[in-house]
C-alpha cells in the first residue's frame, strides 16, 4: 500500500459533496484496516460549521455513514502542508489550492480520475445542493464509484 497517512479532500465551500466523500472514505478506509490513515475534507469557500443537509445524511445512513456531525472548514494552507494527497472534485478546487500552495501540484488529483465510469464530466463531481434526494443518490454513486478506484490505487 502507498505511504499515505493524510488524505484531504477539497471541494467548493458549504458542500455536502467533500462531507459524503470524507465519510464514505474514511468507513472504507477503517473496513480495509488502514487504520493509520485519515481523511478530512474542507472547502474553498466553506463557511465553519455548515452541516450537510438533511438528504445528504439520510443517503449517507442508507450507506452506512452517518455524517450529521459532520461540520465543513475553510482551506487553508495548513490544510495543503499537512496532507499526503489532496483529492479535489473539480479544476476550480486545484486552482485555489495552488493560488495558496503553488509548489503541491504534484499531491492533487482528481478524485473523478479513479472512477471506473466513462463521463464527459470526468473531473467533475456536481453539487447536490437545493436538489431532490435522487440526485443526492447519483452524486453519492461517483464519489462511491471513484473512491473504491482510489483505494485499488492506494493498493498498486
Amino acid at each position: 500500500m502507498k505511504n499515505i497517512k493524510k488524505i484531504l479532500i477539497v471541494c467548493t465551500g458549504n458542500s455536502c459533496r467533500s462531507i459524503m466523500a470524507e465519510g464514505y472514505l474514511a468507513k472504507r478506509l477503517k473496513e480495509i484496516g488502514a487504520k493509520d490513515m485519515v481523511v478530512h475534507s474542507v472547502g474553498t469557500h466553506a463557511v465553519p460549521g455548515f452541516k450537510p443537509t438533511d438528504e445528504a445524511i439520510e443517503v449517507m445512513k442508507e450507506h452506512g455513514v452517518d455524517v450529521s456531525g459532520y461540520m465543513s472548514s475553510p482551506l487553508n494552507k495548513i490544510h495543503i502542508d499537512t496532507a499526503d494527497i489532496i483529492l479535489v472534485m473539480e479544476p476550480y478546487h486545484k486552482e485555489k489550492i495552488l493560488n495558496l500552495a503553488p509548489d503541491v501540484e504534484k499531491k492533487i488529483k482528481y478524485l473523478r480520475e479513479f472512477s471506473s465510469k466513462k463521463s464527459i464530466e470526468k473531473r467533475r463531481i456536481r453539487d447536490p445542493i437545493g436538489q431532490p434526494i435522487e440526485f443526492y443518490k447519483e452524486v453519492f454513486n461517483v464519489i462511491e464509484d471513484s473512491i473504491e478506484g482510489f483505494l485499488k490505487w492506494l493498493k498498486e
